[in-house]
């Protein structure tokens, strides 16, 4: 942290976390209230849906439900939720499920209520508040989407995603519940944890971070460190999965602050072009981008190894960054995810738009340390 600037720091809205908060649903919403409820058929066919639905049925709270939201949500898909909200007569909206619901529903509350124009915002029109009251049930532990105020939507016909980002996207309210986790498959909760560690380790490294962003960012690594293999193997321990959420929030609130970095530059291209989830994705590059930034934040990345369980007493800085890769790696193979593309049987091939798009990624800009061309093609590469 540099002690010449000044820093701002935003905090999400209120956050109710516990097994059973969904219950608290009652009391956040009235017979008055008429929530949009933005899901996908995942969550409607493990009856995650109704335990919410429920909820509100016992509220006497009518609602009007949008159940086909898609992995790496559409341009699409937003158009068709935000007409149907603007039909409904709703005067709130709900996001239930992992970051790609929650992200529909920010999007909804920009298009379907201001009525704009959705490519606009996502060539960097600014978003403008207020907007509808939003809140955030995540169903997973990995974006922390409910305490950030961006929104990623995928223009597939140009295979970019791009950010919906301003302060009025943060959800007023977001319900943790640990117990709506229950049904995630290991593979999902292998994936979505090394989302919030991304988050979290990037958010950490990145040179806008400051002193509690700081301190969210490196608990998140030493929740997620001590938690993710058990979370993995048994979703249903409540103990796991609700330190999993608490950490995936956590790291959501630092990044919210500091922006991300470089793996996200990379991520995204590699989603958009491949179709691989934005977890596995994280997944892949997240070491190679440690390693590349540990020549100018070797000590970041100490304190990092530090966080994640490596003792490193007695070991240079340099040492104990490097153990902080090997730390990583050795987590993320633990609990099952590949190294590289080929382990997934994807024959990757480098299409010279994505490092164009990666190179006008605002993240690739807040990366600690530079990058140009040719490095960008290498670090793609280097996972092929």
């Amino acid at each position: 942290m540099d002690p010449t600037r000044v820093y701002q720091h935003s905090n999400p809205g209120r956050l109710i976390f516990g097994p059973g908060a969904i219950g608290e649903l009652k009391r956040e919403f009235s017979t008055k209230d008429r929530p949009f409820l933005i899901t996908d058929e995942g969550i409607v066919r493990t009856g995650i849906l109704k335990r919410v639905t429920d909820v509100l049925a016992e509220a006497g709270v009518r609602y009007e439900l949008f159940d086909r939201v898609e992995e790496d949500p559409s341009i699409e898909v937003v158009e068709e939720s935000a007409g149907l909200y603007r039909e409904s007569g709703c005067t709130s909206i709900i996001g239930l499920g992992g970051g790609s619901a929650m992200d529909v529903a920010k999007a909804v509350a920009v298009v379907g209520a201001g009525g704009g124009d959705l490519r606009e915002h996502m060539r960097g029109k600014p978003v403008a508040g207020p907007l509808p009251l939003l809140c955030a049930i995540p169903t997973t532990a990995g974006t922390g989407s409910e305490a950030t105020n961006v929104a990623v939507i995928a223009d597939k016909e140009r295979k970019v995603k791009a950010v919906l980002k301003g302060p009025a996207l943060a959800p007023q309210i977001a319900v943790l519940d640990p117990l709506l986790l229950a049904s995630v498959p290991p593979r999902l909760a292998a994936q979505t944890g090394a989302d919030a560690l991304t988050h979290a380790i990037e958010s950490y490294f990145v040179p806008t971070g400051q002193a509690i962003t700081d301190a969210l960012a490196l608990s998140a690594i030493r929740i997620i460190a001590a938690n993710l293999p058990s979370f993995v193997t048994n979703a249903r321990d409540a103990a796991a999965a609700g330190q999993m959420l608490l950490a995936s929030c956590m790291a959501g609130m630092s990044f919210k602050n500091t922006g991300l970095a470089l793996v996200h530059s990379l991520s995204h291209p590699a989603g958009a072009y491949f179709h691989v989830a934005h977890g596995l994705a994280c997944a892949l590059y997240l070491p190679v981008v440690m390693e590349f930034n540990a020549p100018v934040c070797a000590e970041k990345l100490s304190s990092i190894a530090n966080a994640a369980g490596v003792d490193i007493r007695g070991l240079s800085v340099e040492r104990a960054a490097t153990e902080s890769v090997r730390a990583v790696r050795d987590l993320l193979a633990n609990v099952g995810l590949p190294r590289t593309f080929s382990d997934m049987g994807i024959d990757f091939e480098l299409h010279p738009k994505m490092v164009d798009d990666a190179l006008d990624m605002p993240a690739t800009k807040n990366n600690p340390r530079a990058v140009d061309r040719d490095q960008l093609a290498a670090l793609f590469m280097s996972v092929r």
